[in-house]
């Protein structure tokens, strides 16, 4: 079969000649239509960040990766019962091998859902990423007229606005922040107030001047309760990482900041104002299994455009093209169209 192989930082590759897998007991084989890049393969692509976890060795020793993907099942491993062959699912796998023409899926609710009629492969294979955008905006537990900042607006930091939006959550001020105007474009055209790009100047003036400020005997904090940090650590990014700026913006008293975005590495920050502001900081792996229920029901009433969202699709082909691409500024989410057939 086809498969993506994961060589080295900066060199991906497709093989046509990995294994087809065969289903354990408790697991389905799919066959895979489309199947999203994600911003952790990219860390993976820049620096080797989490290889161990993100790439799924085949027999011949490729490592595929792909974890949000969309297919229809192709066959059943021994005890599964309630799945047949032929439906249509949502796959999400802990340890890639979705950019590949078929990979195996333990049937569980975390990993194995089924789409709904109205909600094409393409959308489907974006459904992961809501799901977590859903958990996010669930631990934020935004109360009404909360200023809201999200820093990093790929797929993950979209999503958390697609789904603020879509459930009616009735917040201030959301303003998103990233240093790639073509992102910060599309957070406005989903629900945005506000953009902030990062390279344009001091982020806290800016976020301020939108919000408001606090001041008392704990600091001076701009008046933004909640703050999402959908962008982590990318080493080769100049400036202070996005943690360290949410801190000094969060509200001086009773904020909230969840953290999603990969770390590549260790960094430095100054912790002072998580004893100044006593800031609640939670981190968010994943999501329920019933908010990837929720996020394909969300597509299906056209509650939340996932399509708009994918600025580019590629082949199985042209991964290396592929990955190339999503690095590029003008990216924001890139879809491998495994069979070139995943409209239906």
């Amino acid at each position: 079969m086809k498969a993506a192989n994961y060589v080295d930082p900066g060199k991906i590759e497709m093989r046509a000649d990995a294994t087809r897998p065969t289903p354990a007991p408790g697991e389905v084989l799919v066959a895979v239509e489309a199947c999203g890049i994600c911003g952790s393969d990219l860390h993976m692509y820049r620096n080797d960040s989490y290889r161990d976890r993100l790439a799924r060795k085949t027999p011949e020793g490729y490592e595929v990766p792909g974890h949000e993907f969309a297919g229809r099942i192709a066959e059943l491993g021994e005890g599964v019962s309630g799945w047949t062959v032929g439906e249509k699912v949502v796959g999400v796998t802990g340890f890639g091998g979705g950019m590949s023409e078929y990979v195996t899926v333990p049937v569980n609710p975390y990993q194995l859902v089924r789409m709904p009629d109205g909600v094409s492969f393409i959308e489907a294979a974006t459904t992961e990423p809501m799901a977590d955008g859903l958990q996010m905006v669930r631990k934020a537990a935004i109360r009404e007229a909360e200023n809201i900042v999200v820093f990093g607006v790929g797929i993950i930091g979209l999503g958390v606005i697609q789904a603020i939006r879509a459930q009616g959550i009735p917040a201030g001020r959301i303003v998103a922040i990233d240093v790639q105007q073509a992102r910060l474009d599309k957070a406005l055209e989903i629900g945005a107030t506000d953009v902030v790009n990062a390279r344009d100047g001091d982020v806290f003036a800016a976020v301020a001047a939108i919000c408001g400020t606090e001041e008392g005997y704990r600091g001076i904090s701009a008046n933004v309760p909640v703050i999402f940090d959908c962008a982590g650590y990318i080493a080769h990014m100049a400036g202070p990482p996005p943690l360290e700026t949410a801190l000094r913006l969060v509200s001086l008293q009773g904020g909230r900041i969840i953290c999603f975005g990969g770390f590549e590495g260790a960094m430095t920050i100054d912790m002072g104002p998580i004893i100044q502001k006593e800031p609640v900081i939670m981190g968010s792996n994943g999501y329920a299994p019933e908010e990837l229920v929720q996020a394909l029901e969300l597509m299906r009433a056209g509650a939340v455009d996932r399509q708009t969202l994918i600025s580019h699709r590629f082949p199985l082909d042209d991964i290396s093209e592929a990955f190339e691409t999503q690095c590029r500024p003008d990216a924001v989410k890139v879809v491998l169209d495994i069979r070139e057939g995943a409209a239906a």
